[in-house]
């Protein structure tokens, strides 16, 4: 069974792979105006998915080491 930073790993690359395939599917298509509004959208959408989440596990990591460090120093009290 994984556990939650393998999960969080994983998660990470897969959406990370998900952004860079839909921008490459994107590029491949041929330019028309009426459809260059969306696809900004859709490159925009796609990466801020993959940011999102990297930058919540980033959070998390954060709050667990000042949660860390502030237990500890009740511990010495």
């Amino acid at each position: 069974m994984m556990d939650n930073a393998d999960y969080n790993q994983l998660f990470a690359s897969k959406t990370k792979q998900l952004a860079i395939s839909i921008i490459n599917e994107l590029s491949n298509l041929p330019y028309q105006e009426a459809f260059a509004i969306i696809r900004k959208q859709i490159y925009r959408s796609s990466t801020s998915m993959a940011a999102n989440y990297r930058a919540m596990c980033r959070a998390k990591i954060k709050r667990r080491k000042i949660f860390q460090n502030i237990n500890c120093d009740r511990g010495n009290r």
